[in-house]
């Protein structure tokens, strides 16, 4: 009897570190802005489809017209709702259907998605957002460093 309450406290053991690293690991990696071309900016101007205020960031949809008159749909990425709230930003910032111009850090890989730096709005609102907590980190908003065609 002893060698079997062994065993399984073996097991829940085991099972309760794999279960505990596992979430580090998830943690960890849920901050990391590696995917982000955080040296350098880009803005875009266009429709806001999307702001969503859900776990575990905040999320943007914008629709932005190219020169040739393409739509290029923009996903961003923002702070999480609870540290959007303390420090105090209002969440009808912008609305649904609103022109807004956004300033973020590109994806590396060339995709239309970005993380927010400030969000611009027709009527002169501007919310600039915390500094990205990344090594190399430039200042929240620096002029346009790349431009994408």
């Amino acid at each position: 009897m002893t060698i079997w309450r062994s065993k399984v406290r073996n097991s829940v053991s085991i099972f309760l570190a794999a279960f505990s690293f596992s979430f580090v690991c998830q943690v960890q990696a849920h901050h990391s802005f590696a995917t982000y071309d955080i040296d350098n900016k880009i803005q875009r101007t266009g429709v806001l489809t999307k702001f969503e205020f859900a776990q575990p960031h905040i999320q943007l949809v914008l629709e932005a017209e190219r020169e040739d008159g393409s739509t290029e749909t923009w996903e961003i990425e923002s702070m999480a709702p609870r540290r959007w709230d303390s420090f105090n930003h209002s969440r009808d910032v912008a609305s649904i259907g609103e022109t807004v111009t956004i300033l973020g850090w590109p994806a590396r890989d060339g995709s239309d998605r970005m993380v927010l730096s400030a969000i611009i709005t027709e009527r002169g609102t501007t919310v600039i957002l915390e500094r990205v907590r990344q090594r190399r980190a430039r200042e929240n908003i620096p002029d346009v460093t790349i431009e994408r065609e």
